[in-house]
């Protein structure tokens, strides 16, 4: 494997200020030793690892890692397209709107224990009129 892909690692860590061991740590790799011969260019990365960067940075341009062509970054707009699901909707907004739905229907059911406090409120208005109505006459 061509070795400026670890210059390339190497880089995509710096700009994203991503430690060695958090490399490593979310590659499941044993010692801090693999990671640091990659980008010393000691050892060649493992075509298994180098799928497992790519997938566990969606937004690391597997071109630019590989070939160097692009950019390293993929825009916000491409990676939207990129994680579309099987039926083209983005599942991070899936997941969005589930919780945007969850909120109203919380919203909801809010404002309508506001309206029966309100309606308990008044009620309770109406009874203490009453009762100093009650109480005036008795006075007077």
């Amino acid at each position: 494997m061509d070795m400026s892909i670890n210059k390339r690692l190497e880089k995509f860590l710096f700009e994203k200020d991503i430690s060695q061991e958090k490399l490593r740590i979310k590659l499941g790799l044993k010692t801090r030793q693999q990671v640091s011969n990659w980008i010393n260019c000691h050892d060649p990365i493992p075509d298994k690892h180098v799928l497992a960067i790519i997938r566990q940075f969606p937004e690391l341009n597997a071109n630019w890692l590989l070939r160097g062509a692009g950019n390293m970054l993929i825009d916000q707009k491409q990676l939207r397209q990129i994680n579309r699901n099987e039926y083209g909707f983005c599942e991070d907004c899936i997941d969005k709107d589930k919780e945007i739905e969850m909120l109203k229907n919380l919203l909801e059911k809010k404002e309508q224990e506001l309206k029966e406090q309100y309606k308990e409120s008044g009620k309770l208005e109406e009874r203490l009129y009453q009762y100093e109505k009650k109480e005036k006459k008795r006075n007077d």
